[in-house]
């Protein structure tokens, strides 16, 4: 079985047929209630939604109403449990790779939680949706949310900054029109290198270094490593200022950081140096 302590529907039905498969003649319903651990109502919703799939097969004899599992069913139980025979194994066995990791921060959060908590989650909550909403767009993957951040994966550096600059993009028309306690500010980070994955999360000094640079960012600014300027300069529709060496906590060497410009922020704002790239 899966690890995790809530069971899904799905790891309800592969109980519902381990259960049913255990008998020759079939089970009564009472019997897999037993075994499965189900309230008897929800049960039996259950089992006639795996009959209707056909994955289960209704005997009636002598007044009595007996389920067994179909082919199918047992086709089916094999590839649950093949399935999570190898979840587990991609969970414990970690492999590595290149990725580009994206976070994102809401500039001033802690401060709103402190002066009205349930405003300043209401605010999470539009963010949280914003951000989800393009994510698929851009091929992006959310790895997991850190309070009021993100983690975000993507195979293209050039993807993860174009989604990046939609995030500030939608997130400033919003802010036109919404009142003054309502406005957020977002900052970003994006870095690419290789991380080790293990399960659905991300490690390694990719991650900790775009952890850092989105830190670096200003309210409203989407900051970017030398790696990625490297990749993004000639693609990317928008105007690449150079910020120069920030010492960061707990990386070793200077970052060499990039502001990627949107154009409701003052171009002296990004401090372009001699590395910018105009399109």
């Amino acid at each position: 079985m899966s690890k995790q302590t809530k069971r899904t529907k799905t790891d309800i039905y592969a109980s519902i047929l381990e259960v049913v498969r255990r008998y020759d003649g079939g089970a009564r319903v009472t019997r897999i209630s037993y075994g499965v651990g189900v309230p008897l109502d929800r049960l039996k919703e259950m089992i006639e939604s795996l009959t209707s799939y056909g994955l289960l097969r209704r005997l009636e004899e002598q007044g009595e109403t007996r389920y067994m599992a179909t082919t199918r069913g047992l086709e089916f139980l094999e590839t649950y449990w093949k399935m999570n025979a190898y979840l587990e194994t991609f969970e414990e066995a970690p492999t590595r790779g290149l990725a580009a990791v994206m976070f994102t921060d809401l500039a001033g959060y802690t401060a709103s939680m402190q002066r009205n908590e349930q405003h300043a989650l209401k605010l999470l909550e539009g963010h949280q949706a914003l951000v989800r909403s393009l994510l698929q767009r851009y091929h992006g993957r959310e790895v997991k949310t850190i309070g009021d951040a993100f983690m975000v994966e993507f195979a293209s550096a050039l993807e993860a900054c174009n989604c990046g600059l939609e995030i500030l993009g939608k997130t400033h028309d919003r802010n036109l029109s919404a009142r003054e306690e309502d406005v957020v500010e977002v900052r970003l980070g994006i870095h690419v290198g290789d991380v080790e994955r293990k399960g659905s999360d991300l490690f390694g000094d990719a991650v900790n270094i775009a952890h850092r640079i989105q830190e670096a960012a200003e309210p409203g600014q989407a900051c970017i490593s030398r790696q990625v300027f490297d990749q993004v300069w000639n693609k990317l529709d928008a105007h690449i200022s150079e910020l120069g060496q920030r010492k960061a906590k707990n990386i070793d060497m200077p970052l060499e950081l990039f502001s990627i410009d949107v154009p409701w922020r003052s171009r002296s704002e990004e401090n372009p140096g001699p590395y910018a790239s105009e399109r």
